[in-house]
Formats: structure tokens, sequence, C-alpha cells
């Protein structure tokens, strides 16, 4: 049996329109052996079907459905289970990959020795045009390959705050090293999931690694999940981020503190942002000064941005 390089796994959720291009670019991937793992996150349309097929046309393609919908981090961690490569990467079902981008990482992983590999990114929007002429990180700090430690993953990992954020990447993973950290996505989360696992992997001691070119399309979407916030959205965040200082505390750096604290002040500022939009949408005025008057740190940041709101309303373009 020939032995895989890079099982790249794509969990699914109402993507019969769409997953057929995901799954394409994966398997037109060069100079390197490959099989592709989707998992339907039982979603309510056509989307095993598509998929089922897709399996039928290409052994490489390996399917399965979990029986309750239970998100992106329950999917991808039954890929993982069902994956048998070297390397895990992971795509999103509406994005798509470059065709030599996988040999790319595969050759970068091998030689330096990293656990984790990640490239640049280029946005796209639905009809798979180019949005904008840079690539996604566009900072100086990202010009050229280097290492990412945990330090740099949490200090660049900031929601609402513009510039670069290296939690929209989408990493190329040693399988080996997975399974001695028995390293798994967290369930509780189906937002910044990635962020999460990544974290938890740097701090237990994986090395990651980056590749400045950018081999991997990014789809914008107005539908898309990484851009409607809501209360358990956050409050999830917030859960996750003390599970985390309580795991690793112990082993973690003074400056690794440091970021982490200043990334903690961020998401309980945009945990207030989130539930004062929503008092003022159902017009719980009550709550909503009560909410201001318990956090002032946080309630300064939601009345700089419900301001920066208005004036982009005003202005008619877009300030937060």
């Amino acid at each position: 049996m020939i032995p895989v390089d890079v099982s790249v796994i794509i969990p699914a959720w109402k993507a019969a329109g769409f997953i057929e291009r995901a799954v394409a670019s994966a398997l037109a991937s060069t100079d390197v052996r490959i099989q592709v793992v989707v998992v339907d996150d039982a979603s309510p349309d056509y989307t095993f079907h598509v998929i089922s097929r897709l399996a039928e046309d290409d052994p490489r393609v390996i399917v399965d459905r979990l029986p309750v919908n239970g998100g992106p981090s329950a999917a991808r961690n039954r890929a993982i289970e069902l994956s048998g490569g070297r390397y895990i990467a992971i795509l999103d079902a509406d994005d798509t990959i470059a065709p030599g981008r996988l040999a790319k990482l595969v050759a970068l992983a091998d030689e330096t020795g990293a656990d984790i590999v990640v490239d640049n990114m280029i946005e796209v929007d639905e009809a798979g045009r180019q949005i904008g002429g840079k690539p996604f990180l566009k900072s100086e700090a990202f010009a050229a390959g280097r290492d990412i430690g945990l330090e740099t993953w949490v200090a660049f990992n900031h929601p609402m705050k513009p510039g670069d954020c290296l939690g929209y990447l989408k990493p190329l993973f040693r399988q080996t090293r997975l399974e001695e950290m028995q390293a798994s996505y967290d369930t509780n989360l189906r937002n910044s999931e990635d962020y999460y696992f990544v974290a938890h992997l740097l701090a237990g001691g994986a090395r990651m690694t980056y590749l400045p070119d950018a081999g991997y399309f990014y789809q914008r979407s107005p539908a898309s999940t990484s851009h409607r916030l809501q209360q358990s959205q956050t409050d999830a965040w917030l859960d996750a981020e003390a599970r985390f200082r309580r795991r690793f505390d112990g082993r973690l750096s003074a400056s690794e503190k440091a970021v982490l604290d200043q990334r903690g002040r961020i998401l309980r500022n945009v945990h207030q942002f989130v539930a004062a939009m929503d008092a003022v949408k159902e017009r719980k005025i009550g709550a909503l000064f009560g909410m201001l008057a318990s956090d002032l740190h946080a309630t300064a940041f939601t009345l700089s941005t419900l301001a920066k709101i208005a004036a982009g309303k005003a202005l008619k373009r877009k300030l937060v």
C-alpha cells in the first residue's frame, strides 16, 4: 500500500453547492500523495449525497456523516480519526488550495522538523476573484519565513482588532505529534476552534513555522460564521480562555502571560459589546445600563465601537 503524505480534512455543513470545488482543488495537488477526508456535519441539504458521489468517483476521497450536528470541531475530530496521512491539512468547505501548496508545506515540514506549518492566504469573493491586491497577512512581521511561537500566535489573534490575524490560517499538522499530545478540537467552540487547537499544541511544546507563499484561497462571504458574533460564541471564548490558563499557566513565560492577559481583556471587551448590541436590538435598556456599569474598561470599548459604527453609516463606509 502506497503511504499517504497528506490527509486533507474538510468539515462540511450545508455545502452541497460548493463542496465539490474544494475537494477538486485538493485532489489536484501535485508532487504529493493525498487523501481527502470529508465529514458532513449532519447537513439538512444534499451535502452527503454530493460527497458520497465524489467518493465513488475517486478512491482517495473518504466520507462520513455525523448523526447530529456537532459543529466544525466535532467534524474535524472525526476527520482526523479517519485520516491516514503523515500530515493533516485543514481545508474549509468553501475554500480552495493551489495545486503546489501541499508539496511546499510538506517539504518545509520535512526539512525543518516543524510540527505545524502555515502559509499566507489570498482572500477571494464567492466567484473566486481576489479581494484587494495583497495577501491576507500584510505586515512586515510576516513578509519572510519564520517560526511562530505561542507569544506571537496570541499577540496576532485579537478579535475585532485591525491588522494581521493568524487564527484564520489553515495549518498542516504532523500526525504523530497530534497523536503524542492527544490533540483534539474543542467541541464547545463553533468559532475560533483553530486558534485554541494551535494554542494548545504550542503551549505543549509543538514547533510552528511559517511560509510567506500564499497557496490557500480564503473565501470572504456574508454568510461566513467567522463574521457573525453571538453571545454564545463570546461566552465560549471566555470559558476556553479560562480553561487554557488553568491548564498551562504554570509553564508559561512572563511575556506569554502578558499577551494572554491582553487577549483576555480584549475578549471581555468584545463580549460586552456583543451583549450590548443584543440589548439595544431587544430594547432592554435596564440590562444595557447594568452591563455598562459592571465593567467600565469594556464600556469604553463598547461606546467607542458604537460611535465608529454610527460614523461609518454616516460616511457610508465600514470603520469597524
